[in-house]
Order: C-alpha cells, then sequence, then structure tokens
C-alpha cells in the first residue's frame, strides 16, 4: 500500500495498458479518476477497482475536448480533494505514409498525444502549486508525479507513423521541460516510452 491516501489520474485507463496502470495504482491504494472515450469501459474499470476494496470515480470522454483538462482535473479535487499522480497514456495510432497522409490523420495524433497531455498538465499546475505551497507551510513534504506514455517511435521513428512519431515525440519535450519547471513544487515528471 505504498500509494495508501494518494489520488491518481489515468487516461485512456478504460482498457489496455492504461486499465493494467490503473488497476497497478489502486492495488497499492491510491483512489483512481479514470478516463476512457467510452462509458461502459471506464465503468468497467471503476467497478474491478471497487471490487478490489479500492476507490474510483470515472470521468468520461475524449482527452481532445476542448473543455476535458478542467473537467478531469476538477473530478479529482472535487471526488477526492487531491491531486498526486497524473498518468498521461490515452492513445491511439492512425497511420499511413507521408505523401498519402491527410490534415487531419496529422492533427488527430498530434491533438491526442500531445495537446492534450498539454492541457491536463496546464490545468493541474495550479492546483499542484496550491497544494504544495500548503504543504511547504505545513512542512510536510509530498512528491508528486507525473508519468507521460511516448513511444519507440518517438525515440526512432517509425515508418508510416510520421503523424505519431512526431507526438510522440513531442511528448518527451514536453517532459523534460516540466521536469525542470515543476521541481520546485516537488513533482517528478518522467516519460516512459513502450514499444
Amino acid at each position: 500500500m505504498k500509494l495508501q491516501g494518494k489520488v491518481a489520474l489515468v487516461t485512456g485507463s478504460g482498457r489496455g495498458i492504461g486499465r493494467a496502470i490503473a488497476m497497478k495504482l489502486a492495488s497499492e491504494g491510491a483512489r483512481l479518476v479514470i478516463n476512457d472515450l467510452d462509458e461502459a469501459p471506464a465503468q468497467e474499470t471503476v467497478d474491478a477497482i471497487k471490487a478490489a476494496g479500492g476507490e474510483a470515480i470515472a470521468c468520461v470522454g475524449s482527452v481532445t475536448a476542448p473543455d476535458f483538462a478542467e473537467r478531469f482535473i476538477g473530478t479529482a479535487v472535487d471526488h477526492f480533494k487531491g491531486l498526486d499522480i497524473i498518468i498521461n497514456n490515452a492513445g491511439y495510432t492512425w497511420d499511413n505514409v507521408i505523401q498519402k497522409m491527410t490534415d487531419e490523420q496529422w492533427y488527430a495524433m498530434l491533438d491526442c498525444h500531445l495537446t492534450a497531455p498539454f492541457r491536463i498538465l496546464r490545468a493541474a499546475q495550479p492546483v499542484i502549486k496550491a497544494l504544495a505551497k500548503t504543504e511547504a507551510e505545513q512542512g510536510i513534504r509530498n512528491v508528486r508525479k507525473v508519468v507521460n506514455i511516448s513511444s519507440v517511435a518517438g525515440v526512432f521513428g517509425n515508418a508510416g507513423q510520421v503523424n505519431y512519431s512526431a507526438a510522440k515525440a513531442g511528448i518527451m519535450g514536453v517532459t523534460q521541460t516540466l521536469a525542470k519547471e515543476w521541481g520546485r513544487m516537488n513533482t517528478t515528471v518522467n516519460c516512459v516510452a513502450f514499444g
């Protein structure tokens, strides 16, 4: 129960890698905000966490929606009164070689894998700053965590995935920058490149 009492938010956690991450965090005592594009898988993950004795709530919707970030962070603050862990995991691929790739395909990948995490972290910053300030005044050192999910395609590129590779390379830049900006708030920002 290393994460007892912590509040964790995981995008794309209704299925796949996101669900596995959420279940692991819950098994360590974290209280979860679960997200999926569709209500049914999100609720299934919430139900599985609750059945195992944990706490979870769903925040259903597309991470690319303009109002999603504030709603996602707001769900954690309103329901659990905290914010400790953010996992930017939601994603998918829409492949094509560059000469056949449409603007829609290009922007869909940037919106999901780069703009959505940016918006979520931007919405989280004032909350994390205020919490860190209050904790510092009380002599409490609470380390928060952000993990952005990238891909080996973002490190090495991948044929047919110029859009996905560009977005996944971009999230590494976001990660490195926020690690420098947020260290003073006792928040570590890391990136994992699966593949």
